[in-house]
């Protein structure tokens, strides 16, 4: 090999190895700031600051855009706001009965309409969205998503395994694409799978490494800031 050939391929492994260096310590970084089990005082100290992009976010907006278009994340979303506080009348006939449920308000619709925006815009994939059989998770999914959800029995609110269920899918993330979880998330404070004492109506909770990382917490109206703060977005 002559020495200019030397030279380049000499600059080539230094610039990955930067690369990869890089990687790490970003990854660190997250795991310390960020860690599994999550502290909820720390969650509850980290509020919007005036003029941020997104709720809460442990990255820039290009990282957290640059992640997610990657893939190997599960994204968890409370659907929007329905009508009767969720307080179903009859939630033992969730299988064919609307009417006994509390289902999305024209408000719910919209934060649907305005995720499903976000992450098409954003070209942000997703490989499979799955909900609750409750009608405002599954419509919530269908409106944002433009699919049929795959329906799971065991993410419906009555169900006492829930959280666990939440677990399998925070540890089950796709390569190279995203899954979508469409719950309910009321208040899973014991094993505190959001992070937080409950998930807002419509927000969407970003997780990586099996479920041990929070990367973001994103509002329905903040998938808009997101796409004006990434240069070409």
């Amino acid at each position: 090999m002559q020495p200019r050939s030397w030279t380049l391929a000499l600059s080539m492994a230094a610039a990955l190895a930067v690369s990869l260096t890089a990687a790490r310590a970003e990854d660190t970084a997250l795991r310390q700031t960020a860690a599994w089990p999550p502290d909820p005082e720390a969650m509850r100290e980290s509020v919007r600051d005036e003029g941020a992009v997104v709720a809460w976010s442990a990255l820039d907006p290009p990282a957290l855009v640059d992640a997610l278009r990657r893939g190997g994340l599960v994204m968890l979303v409370r659907h929007g706001q329905a009508a009767g506080n969720d307080r179903d009348s009859a939630p033992w006939r969730i299988a064919g009965d609307r009417r006994a449920q509390g289902n999305l308000t024209s408000t719910g619709k919209e934060q649907a309409r305005l995720i499903g925006d976000g992450v098409r815009a954003l070209g942000i994939p997703v490989a499979k969205v799955v909900a609750s059989p409750y009608y405002r998770a599954r419509d919530f999914a269908e409106i944002a998503f433009r699919v049929k959800p795959v329906v799971a029995a065991d993410l419906g609110p009555e169900n006492p395994g829930q959280v666990d269920a939440y677990k399998r899918y925070l540890d089950a993330p796709p390569a190279g694409s995203n899954l979508v979880v469409v719950g309910h998330l009321l208040a899973p404070t014991t094993a505190q799978i959001s992070q937080l004492t409950e998930l807002g109506d419509g927000h969407v909770a970003i997780y990586r490494a099996g479920g041990s990382i929070l990367l973001a917490l994103i509002a329905p109206t903040d998938w808009a800031r997101l796409i004006e703060a990434v240069p070409g977005g």
